[in-house]
């Protein structure tokens, strides 16, 4: 696990190969594996892979859009307000099950993004997939497809000096 959490980073670069249902389907599972507050379960998806107008769609309402339009697939993550707990423990539950996904990915040999830069346009993406504005909130996209080129430079990460408060 941790050599998966290790080499997991962003993709946005990716081949022209689809990806098989079966690591779909192994993706999802695991992001409704994650904990949710009260078990309440909120999140909602949308897969796209197979019409590429939505996913072109989407990627022209972003201003770095060119690696969204190389994806194989895109998973829009939503919280079902209905039945949604607390702002702060949903929130919490959705990364959690976000995380779940690009962990996932990464083990199946899949690149992946999380991308936030949307949020502001979440009006129009739902118009696009046709969600009900009003329930849900759209949470993150998350582009995935086969990476173009092997991991490349990692993020440098602080030290644990500089972010652990105190061992007590």
């Amino acid at each position: 696990m941790l050599h998966t959490i290790e080499t997991r980073t962003s993709v946005r670069l990716y081949k022209k190969q689809p990806i098989e249902q079966e690591k779909l389907d192994t993706i999802l599972q695991s992001a409704i594996l994650a904990p949710s507050a009260k078990n309440f379960q909120p999140w909602r998806f949308v897969v796209i892979q197979k019409n590429k107008e939505i996913i072109y769609g989407i990627a022209d309402l972003m201003q770095r859009s060119t690696f969204v339009k190389t994806a194989d697939c895109l998973i829009c993550v939503f919280l079902d307000k209905d039945s949604g707990f607390d702002q702060v423990k949903d929130c919490q539950t959705m990364g959690a099950c976000i995380e779940n996904m690009l962990l996932t990915a990464t083990s199946l040999g899949i690149g992946s993004c999380w991308i936030g830069e949307i949020l502001d346009k979440q009006a129009e993406v739902k118009e696009l997939l046709q969600v009900d504005q009003a329930r849900y909130d759209l949470q993150a996209i998350i582009s995935l497809g086969y990476p173009l080129r092997e991991n490349g430079t990692k993020v440098s990460r602080k030290p644990l000096s500089e972010v652990v408060l105190g061992y007590k």
